[in-house]
């Protein structure tokens, strides 16, 4: 099978991508960063650009090695945050007719007549883009400064021959082909029907999709798993803490997320009697440090947030919950469950972790993962939970923190998880 790589913007959306590749049966890897040394089948690299500027966010796509042969899947947020025109644009620049198909049905996110839709609302009428330092597009147009057509419901619909020929259409000149979707059964018509442009004889440019975690479901249901070369196979118990069994380890969890529903989410695991910690970087962390370490004694998990009031710039925080974290994992080995990707990828690189293997999900995008690459080798065996901030029923930091707890004490996380199991998606959604 051809190698795919997924790019994501951000530590936490790369692991939800990633868990539907492992789902499927394709062996998969989340790099924070540049891959280095032997990749599985499916990488999902993330270069995390999505608190940064947009020419950054050029560059990085810009620079990624994509080796010719490569599937790529751009993995895009469902609610259409960062910068997603310029890495469309870079990605165009570099030779691809891009397929942007970017609904999320599990969530209620969708796209008709081209705009961005949440549970049947424009996104521009939700509260989803509060913090965001610009209005929500009105349509997936607004967002690229590049030519584009629409491709609607009507013709996803319609015969797979007849959606593959208007979609090539579509792509004449190098446009970007922004395709309509509200059900994963859209999902799969548009990979069908990217897939036989990408094979059909011929001279023509390479085909890259762009769109959320259901895209990168529909392309792993698509595409046979791959056989890395020389690589033996992993089965599921072989992938988890060292000799299947850990000893147990205090879990913290880190709330990155700004998001309304990200501070429930604490709350709720508040109210189970875990001890939260607020953390202003304007204070001095270490009388934080002390107590967050004295709960983690007391009861094995606390709650590390970062205050309420709006920062001047976001990655302060991260960069300051991530400084915490490091000088309380000196002195005791900790699993982590983190929300928000920004603030997971701010922390896996002051822990020094470079790669993670997913193992199981509790729900959609709430994901269990291996640091380092799931071979047994020392120091690799940190059980780390991501989360988007924006996701996720009231229990789900609770329920990450059980399926942590019940992992490190030697259960197959596979068993763990029967939603996850089955692959089926979600239908719990955020308020």
């Amino acid at each position: 099978m051809t190698p795919i790589t997924v790019i994501a913007d951000d530590l936490s959306g790369a692991a939800e991508t990633a868990e539907q590749f492992r789902l499927r049966g394709h062996e998969t890897t989340v790099s924070l960063g540049v891959p280095s040394g032997r990749t599985a089948g499916v990488t999902v690299v993330d270069v995390g650009t999505r608190a940064g500027t947009a020419e950054e966010a050029r560059v990085a796509i810009d620079t990624l090695p994509l080796p010719d042969g490569t599937l790529v899947l751009k993995k895009t947020d469902s609610l259409w945050r960062g910068h997603v025109g310029p890495e469309l644009e870079a990605l165009t620049g570099r030779g691809y007719d891009v397929v942007v198909a970017g609904a999320l049905p599990a969530l209620g996110r969708t796209v008709v007549g081209g705009r961005p839709l949440v549970d049947g609302r424009p996104l521009a009428e939700t509260p989803f883009w509060h913090l965001e330092p610009h209005d929500a597009p009105s349509s997936l147009a607004d967002l690229v400064d590049h030519p584009s057509v629409l491709v609607g419901l009507d013709v996803v619909r319609s015969d797979p021959a007849a959606f593959a020929a208007r979609l090539d259409d579509a792509l004449v000149g190098g446009a970007l082909a922004l395709v309509d979707a509200e059900t994963d059964d859209d999902l799969a018509a548009v990979v069908k029907a990217a897939l036989r442009l990408a094979v059909r004889p011929g001279v023509r440019r390479p085909i890259a999709l762009a769109g959320s975690a259901a895209l990168a479901a529909a392309l792993a249901d698509a595409v046979a798993p791959a056989v890395t070369p020389g690589a033996p196979a992993l089965a599921s118990d072989d992938v988890g803490p060292r000799g299947g069994v850990g000893p147990v380890r205090p879990v913290l969890v880190v709330v990155g997320s700004a998001a309304e529903v990200a501070r429930g989410h604490a709350d709720s695991l508040a109210a189970t009697g875990a001890d939260v910690h607020v953390l202003d970087p304007a204070d001095d962390a270490g009388h934080l440090v002390e107590v967050t370490r004295a709960s983690l004694s007391r009861s094995s998990v606390a709650v590390l947030t970062v205050t309420a009031r709006r920062l001047p710039d976001p990655l302060v925080g991260s960069a300051a919950l991530a400084e915490v974290v490091a000088r309380i994992g000196a002195t005791v080995e900790l699993d982590l469950v983190l929300t928000g990707g920004e603030t997971a990828r701010a922390v896996l690189d002051r822990l020094a972790t470079t790669t993670l293997r997913p193992l199981a999900q509790v729900e959609h995008g709430a994901v269990l993962s291996l640091a380092g690459d799931g071979r047994g080798l020392a120091g690799d065996d940190r059980l780390v939970a991501t989360k988007p901030g924006s996701f996720g029923g009231p229990t789900v930091l609770a329920d990450l923190v059980d399926l942590v707890r019940r992992t490190r004490a030697g259960a197959d996380p596979h068993d763990l998880t029967a939603s996850a199991a089955s692959g089926a998606p979600t239908k719990r959604r955020t308020p």
